[in-house]
């Protein structure tokens, strides 16, 4: 359920204090110095110079990027203030740019040549309204080792003004020509759907329960139920586009076949890192990673 959580710091009364004037105000308010708030920043990977905050501070620049963006979200934890107290006192970008500010995406894989296409037929390009926070996925294997349900949980931050909608993207590795159902769980509905049956290639568009305010965040799950006929798999991955905080997917297993070997995996720039996992009588396997994108985070498994 999305939850608003922007608010001003003492109300209406103080929308029209500037940027510089509330950073100032909130960091004498905390009694901390540049360079504590230097280092929470890097604590939390958004590295922030003592200069850049001292020049917010004075009014010479201004946050633009999404990576500074993120840092002023998370200067309004550590100095105490509402979420949405600095992050809504900034004026609009100094310089112009093709995306103002909005992160770019990773392309998609090679072996989904029709994923993009995909995306793009719905109205995502390489600049995304909402990125990813969290993600957990969650998938489940029957007996005969298909795939047979695949649960989304995303925890997403807005880029913008407005932002509503998030792209899912489902590829299967044996296509049955039959069609991927894409179901709403919480905090979201299903918009327009894109279907290659023949390709195996299915995408959506997650819509929110409303708009949401530029670094706001909202929670969202939808589920995916394979197609009919699915053929047994013996891997699942999710690919990220963006850096994320944390993921985690989790694939449980039927208790009548449980898989000999299970192997998580990591892909990031190109370079793999994979362990063994040994279930010890478990009938689940997860697989979480900490902040880490745009990649890819799976598991693998052979009966």
């Amino acid at each position: 359920m999305a939850v608003p959580q922007h608010g001003g710091l003492e109300g209406a009364a103080r929308v029209d204090v500037s940027f510089p004037d509330a950073l100032r105000t909130a960091v004498r308010r905390s009694g901390r110095s540049l360079e504590s708030l230097r280092r929470r920043l890097e604590e939390r990977g958004s590295p922030v110079s003592i200069a850049t905050l001292s020049y917010w501070q004075s009014g010479r620049s201004q946050p633009q990027r999404s990576a500074s963006l993120q840092a002023v979200a998370h200067l309004e934890e550590i100095l105490g203030v509402p979420r949405g107290h600095l992050v809504s006192r900034l004026g609009p970008p100094r310089r112009p740019g093709p995306a103002r500010g909005l992160p770019t995406a990773a392309p998609l894989p090679e072996e989904i040549p029709l994923g993009q296409r995909a995306l793009e037929e719905l109205g995502f390009g390489v600049h995304h309204e909402l990125v990813d926070v969290t993600v957990h996925d969650t998938i489940d294997v029957d007996a005969a080792g298909v795939q047979r349900v695949r649960t989304i949980r995303n925890v997403v931050r807005a880029t913008r003004d407005g932002a509503h909608r998030i792209p899912a993207l489902l590829s299967v590795s044996e296509p049955t020509g039959e069609v991927a159902e894409f179901e709403a769980v919480s905090g979201c509905r299903i918009g327009r759907q894109v279907t290659h049956a023949h390709e195996g290639v299915f995408a959506a568009e997650i819509l929110l329960e409303r708009p949401l305010r530029i670094d706001e965040t909202a929670a969202a799950e939808h589920r995916v139920v394979s197609p009919r006929g699915a053929a047994p798999d013996d891997a699942v991955e999710y690919f990220l586009l963006h850096r994320v905080t944390e993921i985690m997917v989790w694939v449980r297993f039927d208790p009548s076949r449980l898989p000999t070997v299970v192997e998580t995996y990591t892909v990031v720039d190109g370079r793999t890192t994979t362990s063994l996992v040994d279930l010890g009588g478990s009938t689940s396997v997860q697989h979480v990673v900490h902040r880490i994108g745009p990649g890819r985070v799976g598991i693998r498994w052979s009966f």
